[in-house]
Formats: structure tokens, C-alpha cells, sequence
């Protein structure tokens, strides 16, 4: 669409101007769920966006006032100013929108987490390969299950797309079919939502191959926990989200899982980030079979999942 040729005023319609862009989204979603002031460097690697164009929403949200900066210099940081009139509402929108997303992976989750489900993995494919209002599900299946592991999924997502007011067109892979993708097929199936299982690279890494010793497993998953540990550091948002996915997973009663969910819950409520990134090195019996689930792989986002698979690759 050309830009409007007739200007409204700001003073009626100041979203034009706040919400002008994706790249404005993309920023104010980041410091809509920031509790605190945070640097401009962070703000475009947590919204994917290059630095210097969020330099420039930054500063021209800065000027509407939305946006306030502390410091200067390399040690500025920026955040909603709450005392501007929309600034509550704004967060209230990506709050309400977060909340839309979680219901989804939910409803989604639960189809699929079914005794003898004939699926490995499920997955919503990249955004890139979207269509308007369809959304693609990819789907991991051995190729004596693929059949019936399609009809599962279509199923499964039915009654959703109803509530989505969406379209889902399913597209299967079978263990064959991941080991022969070519490389920019397996970076685009890098940038997905995972629902159900593990992405097929991640499925042929974590098995090596049809069959895998408890001894290579247990190796496997403590390289991905130190993988994890080198992660939080740097964000340590990581645990918040991990422990509001463990609720809602516990919620939605997790059946044999539960326990291992229950332990991890208990500490991720008492212990520090460094506690956490000790015990996910740990060289135990405890720490092997908690491991096994690793709660935080559910929550990380595409480049850190990407991280994850690399440390794992070496």
C-alpha cells in the first residue's frame, strides 16, 4: 500500500505513527515485556532487526514520547515511558497477544501429546513460508506411520483453525526424507515453532541414528544442558519462560512426565541462575534423567535453538 496522501492529526491518532511500521512493532513488543531499561543492542537482537534502523524507530519513538532513555553514551538503555497515556494499553496488547500465541501452542500440543501418537515431530513451518491466513505444519513420521501420522495431525487441528479463523496445509517428512534434505531446506526448517517431538535435524542428531545407547543419550543431552547453560547468562529471561511453560504443561497434566516436570519447577523456584547453570552441568544420576527432558529446548527461539543444535553438532 502507498503511503496515505492525506496526514491525520497525531493528537486523534497517534498509532499511526507508534504502530507505523513492523520494525515499530517488533520494538515495542521487546520493551513491552522488558521489566527493565535495556540497552539498544539488545532491543535488535531480541526483535531480529537490524541495529541501525532500530537506532532510528528508537529515536523517532523517542520523540512521541513513548520511549524514554537513561544514560548516555555505550551505557544507554532505553524502555516504555509509563507515564505516556498509551503506554499501559500497549502492553496490554502484546500481553493479550502472547497470551492468543500460548493458547494456540496449547490447544495444538494437547492434540498431539496422545498415547501412541504416529508422529515424531510437529512443527509449524518457518514464517517465510507462510501464505495469508494459511499457516504450514510440517510433520516428522517413519514411513510405515506417515499416512496415518497426516490424518493425526488434520485431526488434531480442526477445531483450531475454526478459532484461528485459519487455514493449516500439512506437509510430511519421513526419516528418509530429513536425512536427504539439502542444506538451505534444513536452515529454513531451523527458523520454525516446534508443537510435538523434535525438528528432523534435531531427531537425527539426539538418535544417532535407528538406535541409540542409554550411554550416548545421556552424553547427547548433557552437551545440549551445557549448551543451555552457556545461554542464560546472557538471558536469563529464559527461566521465567521456562517456568511459565512447566506450569501450563502441569496444568494440562503431563502424565509420566509430571514428576520430572515437578522437579525442575521446584528448582528453577529456588535456585539462581548460576545454581541452575551448575546443576545442568552436574555429573550425577539426577542431573542425567532430568536431562532427558530439558524443559528449557521447549521455550528458546529459532537463533537459539540454531546455537543449541551447533553446540551439539561439535
Amino acid at each position: 500500500m502507498r503511503p496515505p496522501s492525506q496526514p491525520q492529526d497525531p493528537l486523534r491518532a497517534p498509532l499511526n505513527d507508534i504502530l507505523g511500521s513492523e520494525g515499530n512493532v517488533r520494538v515495542l513488543r521487546v520493551l513491552a515485556f522488558s521489566e527493565r531499561a535495556i540497552g539498544r543492542t539488545t532491543v535488535a537482537r531480541r526483535a531480529a532487526l537490524n541495529a541501525s534502523g532500530v537506532r532510528r524507530t528508537l529515536d523517532q519513538l523517542a520523540e512521541i514520547g513513548l520511549v524514554e532513555a537513561l544514560g548516555s553514551g555505550r551505557n544507554q538503555t532505553v524502555r516504555l515511558r509509563n507515564r505516556h497515556p498509551l503506554a499501559r494499553a500497549i502492553r496490554a496488547l502484546f500481553e493479550e497477544e502472547r497470551r492468543t500465541y500460548e493458547r494456540f501452542l496449547d490447544a495444538t500440543r494437547a492434540a498431539f501429546e496422545q498415547e501412541g501418537f504416529p508422529a515424531r515431530a510437529v512443527w509449524v513451518e518457518s514464517p517465510a513460508a507462510r501464505s495469508p491466513g494459511i499457516v504450514h505444519i510440517g510433520v516428522l513420521a517413519s514411513p510405515d506411520t506417515v499416512a496415518e501420522a497426516i490424518e493425526a495431525v488434520e485431526e488434531g487441528v480442526h477445531g483450531i483453525e475454526e478459532d484461528l479463523a485459519t487455514h493449516f496445509a500439512v506437509h510430511a517428512y519421513t526419516d528418509a526424507d530429513a536425512l536427504a534434505l539439502a542444506d538451505e531446506e534444513m536452515d529454513r526448517l531451523e527458523d520454525v515453532t516446534l508443537l510435538y517431538g523434535w525438528l528432523p535435524q534435531e531427531w537425527l542428531q539426539r538418535s544417532g541414528g535407528p538406535v541409540a545407547s542409554h550411554r550416548y543419550l545421556d552424553e547427547r543431552a548433557r552437551v545440549l544442558a551445557t549448551a543451555v547453560a552457556d545461554l542464560l547468562p546472557n538471558d536469563p529471561s529464559i527461566l521465567d519462560r521456562t517456568l511459565r511453560w512447566i506450569e501450563r504443561r502441569l496444568e494440562a497434566d503431563e502424565g509420566r512426565h509430571a514428576r520430572d516436570l515437578e522437579e525442575w519447577k521446584h528448582m528453577l523456584n529456588r535456585l539462581s541462575v548460576q545454581q541452575i547453570q551448575t546443576f545442568l552441568r552436574e555429573d550425577s544420576e539426577r542431573a542425567d534423567r532430568l536431562r532427558q527432558s530439558l524443559p528449557f529446548v521447549e521455550v528458546l527461539s529459532a537463533p537459539e535453538r540454531k546455537r543449541l543444535l551447533e553446540a551439539v553438532s561439535g
